[in-house]
């Protein structure tokens, strides 16, 4: 696995990168619907503009020893999309229209103020502990959250324009990090929505193989689940895959079903439940 410095110099390389696809997005681009249902790619970028803002503020008091919730924000690790992404959705809407014009100027100047502070973290920096909705999460680590939330909606913007659009290569290893360990929006806990408790646990096996190998069990029982790194039992279906197209259903991008029927997924075992795997999985 990369070590911070790596994951920090290719996230810093990715961000700026984008920076300078959206500098050449034509004007009609950024009215396009994105691959978020409630959200144009202007919107998508309003909410990178708030995300730099709030990731910034929390690690900046996480370094002077402050890890409480901010006014307005929930205690660490009790929040969740299901709870706010309502919210969400309407807020970032609402700062796009009041940014205007000035909104690609705006996250430009947001982002580069936290690639400098996050790329910049001193190994004793990088484990303060800092807040997040989605629990206590070490400074260090929101290298990995932030670059989760560059490539995520990068694909969400370019998918609606490019007719073949993937995650960056470089960003998966941050990925699976992320879906390996509970760091806060970056864990499967904040990817999982709950639903009805299932009569039994249904056990989902990840093999894959290629860029970055991940071999896990995910055991659902509809109101909750767990991750299993090493795997054991009889599953009762086995997915593999690319590791890009595992953390899109991991994170909601892509439908097992999609997937499935497209080639990108293929399948051992019962395939009603391979199908219903994305109605837990929904991320945000």
């Amino acid at each position: 696995m990369d070590t911070f410095e790596e994951r920090a110099s290719l996230y810093r390389s990715e961000s700026e990168s984008f920076q300078d696809y959206l500098k050449n997005l034509s004007q009609d681009s950024w009215t396009r619907q994105s691959a978020c249902d409630e959200w144009l790619v202007a919107d998508v970028v309003a909410h990178l503009v708030g995300n730099s803002e709030f990731y910034a503020g929390t690690v900046s008091r996480g370094l002077k020893g402050e890890s409480s919730p901010p006014e307005g924000r929930p205690e660490a690790g009790t929040g969740h999309p299901s709870i706010s992404a309502a919210s969400l959705a309407k807020s970032s809407i609402a700062a796009r229209e009041m940014l205007g014009d000035k909104l690609l100027e705006t996250f430009i100047e947001k982002d580069n103020v936290l690639i400098n502070l996050l790329t910049g973290l001193s190994p004793e920096d990088q484990v303060k502990p800092c807040y997040h909705p989605g629990s206590i999460v070490p400074a260090g680590n929101f290298v990995d959250l932030r670059f989760k939330e560059i490539v995520l909606h990068q694909w969400d913007i370019r998918s609606a324009i490019e007719e073949k659009a993937g995650l960056s290569a470089a960003s998966l290893a941050s990925m699976v990090i992320l879906i390996n360990q509970s760091f806060a929006s970056g864990s499967l806990r904040w990817a999982f929505w709950a639903g009805p408790p299932l009569d039994r646990p249904v056990r989902y096996r990840f093999d894959v193989k290629t860029p970055i190998p991940v071999t896990a069990d995910i055991v659902v029982e509809g109101d909750k689940f767990r991750y299993d790194e090493t795997p054991h039992g009889t599953a009762d279906v086995t997915f593999r895959c690319h590791t890009h197209i595992f953390a899109l259903l991991m994170y909601g991008r892509m439908q097992a079903s999609e997937a499935i029927a497209a080639g990108h997924l293929a399948v051992d075992g019962d395939n009603e439940l391979a199908g219903q795997f994305s109605q837990w999985f929904k991320g945000i």
